[in-house]
C-alpha cells in the first residue's frame, strides 16, 4: 500500500510505520561546515527525521552533505546566498517526498510519514528570510499540504505583538 499522496510510486524508503518518531529541527547557518555536529546529534537521540534551515546549500552539488541510512531532500536557494531547507529521513521509514507549492517568501521541504496507529502526517522544514513579512497565504498553503501538517523551522517572526501582516 502506498502513502497517500505519494502518487504510484514506491517511497524513497523502507517500510516501517513506526508509532512514535523522533524528530530534530536544526538551524545550519550553513550545514557544510556543520554536518559532523548534525550527525552526531542524530546518532546520540536516534533521529528519525531532522529538519534542516539556512543550509546554503547549491544544486551544482546534488550529493553534498549526504548522511548514510538517511534519504536527503533540499530546496536549494537558486537566485540568492544562503537560505535553503532540508529534510533528512531515516531509510526505514515508509515516506516519500512531496512537492511543496509556490510561496511568497517561504522556503520549504517536506515529506509524508505513514505512521501506525495514525494517518499520515506531512512534515516539513520551513525558512522565512529575515526580514521579509510572513504570508498567511504561505501558512495556508503549507497547512493545505494534508489533514496532519506538522511545520519546523526558522520563522524569523520578530513582531512584538505577535500579529501576522497580510
Amino acid at each position: 500500500m502506498s502513502t497517500p499522496g505519494c502518487s504510484s510510486f514506491s517511497p524513497l524508503g523502507g517500510c516501517r510505520k513506526p508509532k512514535n518518531i523522533t524528530l530534530l529541527s536544526f538551524n545550519a547557518n550553513g550545514l557544510p561546515k556543520n554536518i559532523p555536529e548534525l550527525m552526531d546529534c542524530m546518532s546520540e537521540y536516534g533521529v528519525d527525521i531532522a529538519l534542516i534551515q539556512e543550509t546554503y546549500l547549491k544544486p551544482t552539488r546534488p550529493r553534498a552533505c549526504a548522511i548514510a541510512g538517511y534519504v536527503q531532500l533540499r530546496t536549494d536557494r537558486t537566485h540568492a546566498r544562503r537560505g535553503g531547507t532540508a529534510l533528512y529521513y531515516s531509510r526505514s521509514l515508509h515516506c516519500c517526498p512531496i512537492d511543496i507549492p509556490p510561496l511568497i517568501n517561504m522556503e520549504a521541504t517536506g515529506c509524508r510519514l505513514a505512521m501506525t496507529g495514525h494517518r499520515t502526517l506531512v512534515i516539513v522544514s520551513v525558512y522565512l528570510p529575515s526580514p521579509q513579512p510572513l504570508h498567511r497565504r504561505d501558512l495556508r498553503a503549507l497547512l493545505a499540504l494534508g489533514d496532519a501538517v506538522i511545520l519546523f523551522g526558522d520563522f524569523n517572526c520578530k513582531n512584538p505583538r505577535g500579529v501576522v501582516p497580510y
